[in-house]
């Protein structure tokens, strides 16, 4: 009896509740937000934030830029609604065509005028259309005063196996090569010097990392330190020392689970603070998992996320997070939304 009383004691000592404590986010664009706007997102993904400037990752309306919905808005990303942009040159995608893409996943950013933008489903039906799925390279331009943002769109390692694979999510990793994971299965892969902008170059390469648990699709990828954690649609996981592991030498790039509280449970988005937390979407809700102590936070709730697709999870460089859903589950266009949960309300979770 004393030996079970020990296991129970260890045991509830290794098990953390989630925190209960939440904060509300605030609507920042859908549909009749602005007031009469008929045009919102569709099952928005990954974003790129420049500047003023927002442009969100859309399952029909490629990489769309959004504007604010106050003309006089001179800080769009900290307060005020987003509008749908219909300007075509300020975006990259959509419409009946869907040229260049239809559907984004994930978007990582480098930091400058770079941006990589995993293109999981180009064609959605339309055999006209021109480009096809993989990884993109966007070159932004300095956007202020610019006819048009884009300085040029470049695929990452065509013809080396990343476009058949549908991949949604991507990330740069500590070593400044690029990581992607797919719909279609549960490789995980490397793009070695992914701003190399001429696609013949023998410096750019995709190498094989490792695979998620029992090969289950990735939504989305966030590194932090040497580790790669995946959202799965059967939980989080994690590689670790993601740099250092090639083709699953030693059993080094298999993804482990994660106890975060929701195992067996699909993630349909992901991100990191880049110093110690995560931040992952579930069940209509975000969480905060800190792998250090395991302390799982419950951030905000309500949302209608879309279980088959990637979903909008990102920080901006004022530390708000946003985040987007789908009222019709990704099936009708312009009933998506996006989300801003201010940095002040993220500071109040214990």
């Amino acid at each position: 009896m004393r030996q079970l009383s020990i296991w129970l004691l260890i045991s509830a000592a290794l098990w953390v509740a989630p925190a209960q404590a939440q904060v509300p986010a605030d609507l920042v664009a859908a549909t009749n937000i602005p007031a009469g706007s008929i045009f919102a997102p569709h099952t928005p993904a990954g974003m790129v934030i420049i500047g003023p400037n927002v442009w969100v990752g859309d399952e029909a309306q490629g990489l769309r830029h959004y504007v604010p919905g106050d003309p006089t808005n001179t800080d769009p990303i900290n307060t005020g609604n987003l509008m749908f942009d219909t300007t075509p040159e300020w975006s990259l995608g959509g419409g009946t065509a869907c040229v260049p893409w239809c559907s984004v996943g994930q978007v990582a950013q480098d930091g400058s005028f770079r941006s990589y933008v995993a293109v999981y489903d180009h064609q959605r039906g339309q055999p006209f259309s021109v480009g096809g799925p993989g990884i993109w390279m966007v070159q932004f331009q300095d956007v202020f005063g610019n006819f048009s943002p884009f300085a040029g769109i470049s695929p990452v390692a065509p013809g080396l196996g990343l476009a058949g694979d549908q991949p949604t999510a991507v990330v740069l990793g500590p070593d400044g090569n690029l990581y992607v994971g797919f719909l279609k299965n549960g490789n995980i892969k490397r793009v070695t010097n992914p701003s190399q902008i001429n696609p013949t170059s023998q410096t750019q390469t995709v190498q094989s990392v490792g695979g998620t648990p029992n090969g289950r699709p990735s939504h989305a990828m966030a590194f932090l330190g040497a580790d790669l954690y995946i959202a799965t649609d059967q939980g989080l996981a994690v590689v670790r020392n993601a740099p250092t592991c090639n083709n699953n030498q030693n059993g080094c790039g298999n993804a482990v689970p994660v106890a975060d509280g929701f195992t067996g449970t699909n993630h349909v988005a992901l991100t990191s603070d880049g110093v110690s937390r995560l931040y992952f979407s579930v069940n209509g809700s975000v969480e905060r998992y800190t792998p250090n102590t395991g302390v799982v936070s419950s951030i905000s709730a309500g949302f209608a996320f879309v279980g088959g697709h990637t979903n909008t999870l990102a920080f901006d460089s004022f530390g708000n997070l946003w985040v987007g859903d789908d009222t019709t589950d990704g099936q009708l266009n312009f009933t998506g939304r996006l989300w801003r949960i201010p940095a002040a309300s993220l500071a109040t979770i214990p």
